[in-house]
């Protein structure tokens, strides 16, 4: 049997008592909150990497990141209850034993309407949450009044970039109503087909083969509209436009094009459905949107 030296039992003995090393502080545990309108025109992935990205560059150092909550196809506009990702990051911070004790979030604009920042942070702070923000440089004090200043100027900001969207949007869509003589979406009117216009202004979409569509009268359908127009104007009433329209056997809407009208029966016209095409002024040769109008190519009523 091996007999220990002095030396050899008190190193022993010191490691038996030396306590185990405390394990290291994990930092503060953040939420992060982001948040994009469309999945149609932007990628979620490149999105939510984005904003992940900058919350973490704010937090390096400080915490991590144990919850997500990122809301996609909601506006701005919406109060946090009414979007998904951020009604649950709300029912969260106020569960028991909740997973973090900070939200961050990437950027403002994302997140936050009018007032909706103050609402919110104030919420989350009776709840012992505290809210991190990139252009406040860390957690955002309500009583602070640089803080205070902050979200004012970015609070005007978010309204005025929703604002500007919207205005460049309608006056874009009336231009190519107006000028291009575009149609801007839907199903065409019945009497009408989608043909092609040509190559799409904008050059970008125009490289890789984007095509307009424009409206030309449907040769099948379009002498039926005239024939609505003639006699309406001969003084018939509408119901027996539709009853005629039935007793000949004329294809109503939804079954001329019923891969757009599935929710539709496609049986028979209804009184609803001639009054609706005798008061579009799209069959006089007249493209409206938005109540702009222009003359269109080609009436279908003649």
């Amino acid at each position: 049997m091996a007999t220990l030296t002095n030396a050899e039992l008190v190193a022993a003995l010191t490691r038996r008592r030396r306590p185990a090393a405390p394990p290291e502080e994990p930092g503060l545990r953040f939420a992060f909150y982001g948040r994009m309108s469309t999945s149609v025109f932007q990628d979620v992935q490149t999105s939510r990497a984005w904003q992940r990205a900058v919350s973490e560059e704010l937090i390096d150092g400080v915490g991590s990141v144990v919850a997500e909550f990122f809301d996609v196809g909601v506006s701005r506009r919406w109060p946090w209850e009414d979007r998904p990702e951020a009604a649950a990051l709300l029912a969260a911070a106020a569960a028991a034993g909740r997973s973090f004790e900070a939200v961050v979030v990437g950027e403002y604009e994302r997140a936050f309407h009018g007032d909706q920042f103050r609402e919110v942070v104030s919420g989350l702070n009776a709840l012992g949450v505290a809210v991190w923000l990139p252009k406040a440089g860390g957690p955002v004090e309500l009583g602070s009044p640089v803080h205070e200043a902050l979200m004012v100027l970015l609070g005007a900001q978010a309204q005025r970039e929703v604002a500007r969207a919207r205005q460049r949007v309608l006056a874009a869509m009336r231009t190519q109503a107006r000028v291009q003589g575009r149609f801007l979406g839907g199903r065409p009117p019945y009497g009408y087909g989608f043909v092609d216009g040509g190559r799409h202004p904008n050059p970008v979409h125009g490289r890789w083969g984007r095509r307009v569509q424009v409206l030309a009268p449907d040769l099948v359908a379009a002498p039926w509209v005239r024939w609505m127009f003639a006699e309406r104007a001969r003084g018939r009433t509408v119901a027996s436009l539709a009853r005629e329209l039935n007793e000949r056997g004329v294809v109503c809407p939804s079954g001329a094009d019923p891969e757009r009208n599935a929710h539709r029966t496609g049986e028979r016209w209804i009184v609803r459905t001639v009054a609706m095409i005798l008061e579009n002024p799209r069959y006089t040769g007249r493209q409206v949107w938005n109540r702009s109008s222009t003359t269109g190519h080609g009436s279908v009523v003649g």
